[in-house]
């Protein structure tokens, strides 16, 4: 059962955008699970440019798909370096528990 507030995730297409936790810059909420695809046009990559990051360490992560190393785990404090992907796709998936909310993050994205 999805609320609109728990509503989050979906398709990204075109150059580049803006993808951003749920809420941002204000507290992402708790029990979150939302998963964007970025889709470039064939033959492109995709780099994503992270401009803020404040998560649970441990907790509460974004894993992101499509890149070298294939899965790459985000927590944690500190900004993450820009994600080159080796296809024309990223896949994010934000995943939070049930307690301690933080800004969560913001991540610039071109292909």
């Amino acid at each position: 059962f999805l609320t609109a507030e728990d509503a989050c995730g979906g398709t990204m297409r075109g150059s580049s955008g803006i993808i951003s936790s749920p809420n941002f810059p204000n507290e992402y909420h708790n029990n979150a699970d939302c998963t964007w695809t970025v889709v470039a046009d064939p033959g492109d990559t995709i780099s994503l440019i992270f401009t803020d990051f404040q998560m649970e360490e441990k907790y509460d992560y974004l894993e992101v798909e499509g890149s070298e190393p294939p899965t790459i785990w985000l927590s944690g404090m500190n900004v993450p370096p820009p994600v080159i992907s080796n296809k024309n796709w990223l896949r994010l998936h934000f995943v939070t528990d049930s307690n301690h909310r933080y800004r969560g993050f913001s991540a610039h994205y071109q292909g």
